[in-house]
């Protein structure tokens, strides 16, 4: 990486911080009792709900009008929802009609600014690293927020919900202001991608641009599935991994433990913390060790297969304990975040790479806005209603969902083409022929190659 690709790496990184802080929010404010329990919908579903649109919103302006600008704006919302949430920390407003309405804002404009940095996220990584280091680097950005999921509850652990409002509100604002403050200087070195430029202002072709970006010596992206193929098996891997990522983080402590202490450390505090240092060393590994060498359709099957497994055995485990919160159930809940972060690994790859640069933020985008919202809409209801509260029918819930993550690998490793280790300059002159492995578009009536 260039020192400017470095610099715009650690602005994305310190944003995908800040995601994971806002991505918490809403469980957070509940967990600590700043949001009442007859308000935790609140907290446990619009984040989600909202994130979705706000995904839409950034997808269209990071084709439009790039990368960078869309980073820049949907940073601006986290810190107008931030702003929001100060009375509520400071006056106790919550019970209230202003506070209410305050809270909805203010969830809703972080929800939809985290979830909508993905997008700009993801692209910009896509479109400014070569084939061979695209992997470590698609897998260890958005690592960071699982960093700052842990982080979020870090105050929890220390305080605990016992604490003085004031000193436990003013702990939970620094681990939100911190993150910002610095994300906003980083900002500033975060320039816009090649291929976009190519794309959207011609300032240079296409096939210089993606040369500039990886050499020119990888074999391109070869797209021999379908648009519609892709948007169907990246809709069945992301449902399945951000409804077991966010029911088992924070939706099913909330839902059936929302009492229990485990070592004297709230339930509530404990899992979603756990799991974030876990899925913060895992994305480690896994960005060094694992994606690098083996092909996206192997490892997605090989993830969403292995929390198949491991959602089956935390259902058992508290089938067998009758909702007690045993030491094996929170092995188990430890493990299964292996899985949550190998399938997030999983998407964070795919998604920018089946799409073209012309329209990769506004596919990755849909995808993610569907996504979120359909996840938001499944945790909400598991985790707040009547239904969520018989065990027997969220277990069946959430395998069915597993189950449609499995099932949309496979039809990927079947149907479905490589991208690991290879340029996406291929992706962008599909369009207008097909691309053969030499990186030229065949002429017309050329023959499409598989692979």
């Amino acid at each position: 990486m260039s020192r400017s690709n470095w610099l715009a790496f650690a602005a994305l990184s310190l944003g995908m911080i800040v995601y994971g802080l806002a991505e918490s929010y809403g469980p957070v404010s509940v967990a600590s009792n700043v949001v009442p329990s007859s308000l935790s919908w609140l907290g446990y579903s619009l984040p989600y709900i909202f994130g979705g649109v706000g995904a839409l919103v950034a997808g269209v302006i990071a084709d439009s009008l790039g990368r960078r600008k869309a980073f820049l704006l949907t940073s601006i919302l986290i810190i107008a929802g931030l702003l929001f949430y100060i009375p509520i920390y400071f006056l106790d407003m919550s019970s209230g009609p202003l506070g209410t309405a305050l809270l909805i804002a203010s969830m809703a404009l972080v929800g939809m600014a985290a979830i909508g940095l993905e997008s700009p996220v993801l692209t910009a990584i896509a479109e400014s690293t070569d084939p061979t280091s695209r992997s470590k680097w698609l897998v260890l950005a958005p690592n960071f927020g699982n960093l700052g999921v842990a982080l979020a509850f870090v105050p929890l652990l220390i305080y605990g919900t016992s604490a003085s409002a004031l000193q436990e509100r003013f702990a939970l604002l620094l681990m939100y202001v911190a993150p910002v403050a610095a994300f906003i200087i980083a900002w500033l070195k975060f320039s816009e991608t090649l291929p976009w430029k190519a794309v959207r202002e011609r300032v240079i072709s296409t096939e210089g641009a993606w040369k500039a970006v990886d050499g020119g010596a990888a074999e391109p992206v070869v797209p021999t599935a379908g648009t519609g193929l892709r948007f169907a098996t990246l809709l069945a891997l992301g449902i399945s991994q951000d409804v077991a990522f966010v029911y088992i983080t924070y939706g099913v402590t909330y839902a059936f433990f929302a009492s229990s202490t485990f070592a004297g450390i709230g339930v509530t505090t404990l899992v979603p913390l756990i799991g974030g240092f876990v899925m913060t060393a895992v994305g480690i590994l896994a960005a060094f060790m694992i994606t690098p060498k083996v092909g996206r359709r192997t490892f997605a099957t090989l993830s969403f297969g292995l929390q198949f497994t491991l959602w089956a055995l935390i259902a058992t485990l508290i089938y067998i304990s009758h909702t007690a919160f045993t030491a094996p159930l929170l092995a188990a809940f430890a493990i299964a975040f292996v899985s949550v972060e190998l399938t997030w690994a999983a998407r964070a790859l795919l998604e920018p790479e089946l799409f073209p640069t012309n329209k990769r933020g506004l596919y990755v985008s849909v995808i993610r806005a569907a996504v979120w919202i359909t996840a938001g809409a499944i945790t909400g209801a598991l985790t707040l209603t009547s239904v969520g509260s018989n065990f027997a029918f969220a277990a069946s819930v959430m395998s069915a969902v597993a189950a449609l993550g499995v099932a949309g690998a496979v039809v990927w490793q079947r149907l479905g083409f490589e991208t690991a280790n290879r340029s996406l300059v291929g992706l962008d002159l599909h369009h207008v022929a097909p691309v053969t492995k030499a990186g030229q578009a065949d002429p017309p009536g050329g023959r499409k190659e598989n692979h």
